[in-house]
């Protein structure tokens, strides 16, 4: 017999092994065991998270010599036909390839026959949203009133190209992605019945390569036993996927962050050099200063993903750090790349964004403003207390009328020679003063320009 790949293979026969899809086999069960079956379904979700293997489930349960029921026995003929899939009344369509109206005309005359063996005829459709126009309306009609033991199975990952006429003649269920834990634990338990042995940070990284889908993880642990044998390491894993290292990023971010940028931009070269790509080292610190991101705000349970060694290196770099500071980074990387898809030198808009990163990722306190920023605020407090000495005056001239004599203190003088002087600097400056002014003016440029960056 020839070789099944994990994904054939560990294919769920039940509704019960369906992972983490409970909402959907629950009511399914639930209507084959009260006789409330549906005419029409559709079946939509992420890529490899049980579509259209729940669907082949409901033919089974449907078709079963023993049913309908919502527990198929695995044993009769008409349900391993459906395993095998050469079962006459379960027909698999791809709605890629028959996209046209000539197709669903021939369906739609075929639907009338009665069944050959089983209980029910079933059509599953995969892909339903690649039928064009003129099909979907041609399957209008036998899609609302269809013979009696008749079930359309729709599944598709474009929902919102299904017209709305179908939608409304369908029971919706929505698939949703495979948690990391439920996938953790069963990719564990099935490689445990192969003899495939996965360390913890081997296990995480499949799981967020595969992106929530299922299908995709098996995938990749079949390439994964081919390349190193039944044994697998977080190592083998990033070798062999292109993955870029943990220390790296670390390493790159913490110089960012020190605002080193020489040491930055080296390091940048360095995982260039290695073989990585301009937008597989973007994506790769995107992700890693978003879950640093996190552990500075204090959102860590959001982390469940993330390997073990990685949280190591994330812990050490927060500890300390100001979220803004970081946010500021992720703001600049994440602009850079869009950038890289549009621009001819990817690898100079990296660098640019690296320098640029590393010059702003500092904050500021008042005190360190630059000079015009804060003469602008020792202007501000000026304003302020211009009012005080009339008030004070004016109190003064209610209660004692004999303090109008009096000499105005040192103090007065100066608080009057202070709001003269701001009061000509505000209207016009002095020709002493113009060197000054073209500094200021130089200044305020830089830092538009740095803000402009951000």
């Amino acid at each position: 017999m020839s070789y099944l790949v994990f994904a054939r293979k560990w294919r769920p026969q039940s509704f019960e092994e369906v992972l983490s899809q409970d909402h959907v086999t629950i009511t399914l069960k639930n209507a084959i065991d009260t006789n409330r079956i549906g005419h029409a379904y559709l079946l939509t979700g992420p890529r490899g998270v049980g579509k259209t293997t729940t669907a082949r489930i409901l033919a089974k349960a449907l078709n079963c010599e023993k049913g309908p029921t919502s527990s198929p026995c695995q044993q009769c003929d008409s349900c391993r036909s459906i395993t095998a899939g050469n079962h006459l009344d379960v027909r698999e369509i791809d709605g890629a390839s028959n996209r046209g109206i000539d197709q669903i005309r021939d369906l739609r005359e075929k639907a009338r026959y009665a069944t050959a063996s089983g209980k029910y005829k079933i059509y599953i459709i995969d892909e339903v949203h690649m039928l064009t126009n003129e099909a979907f309306n041609a399957l209008l009609k036998i899609l609302e009133e269809p013979p009696e033991s008749v079930v359309f199975i729709f599944a598709t990952t474009q929902p919102r190209k299904v017209p709305d006429t179908i939608l409304s003649r369908c029971q919706r269920f929505d698939f949703r992605r495979i948690p990391v834990s439920d996938m953790s634990e069963y990719l564990k338990s099935e490689a445990a019945s192969e003899g495939i042995n996965l360390d913890n940070t081997a296990l995480s990284l499949i799981c967020r390569a595969s992106g929530g889908s299922l299908r995709d993880a098996l995938s990749l642990m079949d390439q994964l036993v081919s390349f190193t044998g039944n044994d697998i390491k977080g190592e083998e894993v990033l070798k062999l996927f292109g993955m870029v290292k943990t220390e790296l990023l670390a390493d790159i971010t913490s110089s960012i962050l020190a605002g080193n940028t020489a040491a930055a931009i080296d390091h940048v070269s360095g995982a260039l050099a290695e073989g990585y790509s301009v937008d597989e080292l973007l994506d790769a610190l995107i992700i890693f200063l978003r879950n640093l991101l996190l552990i500075t705000t204090g959102a860590q349970n959001s982390l469940g993903d993330v390997p073990e060694s990685e949280r190591r290196f994330l812990m050490k770099l927060a500890k300390n750090l100001p979220d803004l500071a970081v946010l500021n980074i992720l703001r600049i990387f994440s602009n850079a790349a869009v950038e890289v898809k549009r621009s001819n030198l990817p690898r100079v808009t990296l660098e640019t964004a690296v320098m640029t990163a590393s010059k702003l990722s500092r904050i500021f306190s008042i005190k360190d403003l630059p000079p015009v920023a804060e003469k602008v605020a020792q202007s501000c407090i000026q304003a302020e207390q211009e009012t005080l000495p009339e008030e004070e005056l004016a109190d003064t001239e209610s209660d004692s009328p004999s303090v109008l004599n009096e000499q105005p203190s040192a103090e007065a003088a100066a608080d009057n020679e202070t709001i003269e002087e701001v009061g000509v600097s505000s209207e016009v400056d002095s020709a002493d003063d113009e060197n000054d002014e073209e500094k200021e003016k130089e200044t305020s440029r830089e830092i538009l320009g740095l803000f402009d960056a951000v």
